[in-house]
């Protein structure tokens, strides 16, 4: 009993740490490309505000991730032919 319990646990702890390395290089990647954030912004713009609100969360009150948002919006506006994808709050 005690070896399944502490194989449990073990596995636990596992994955927790691999979710949250995961997480970490997921944020990482699209921290540092435009072209990810964009992609994500808009196939899966729910995960993009949630992006935009950790950065904000993480910079204590800057608020980076809206400031990057709207600059990533102005940027992707005068690029693509398809402004009307890009949405403003």
């Amino acid at each position: 009993l005690a070896g399944v319990i502490r194989k449990g646990i073990f596995s636990f702890v596992a994955f927790e740490v691999t979710a949250a390395a995961i997480g970490f290089a997921a944020f990482r990647t699209v921290r540092r490309s435009e072209e990810k954030r964009k992609y994500l912004y808009l196939n899966w713009p729910s995960l993009a505000s949630t992006y935009y609100w950790v950065e904000d969360s993480i910079s204590f009150g800057q608020l980076t991730g809206t400031r990057l948002r709207l600059s990533d919006q102005r940027r992707w506006a005068q690029i693509d032919p398809n402004s009307e994808n890009i949405e403003t709050d």
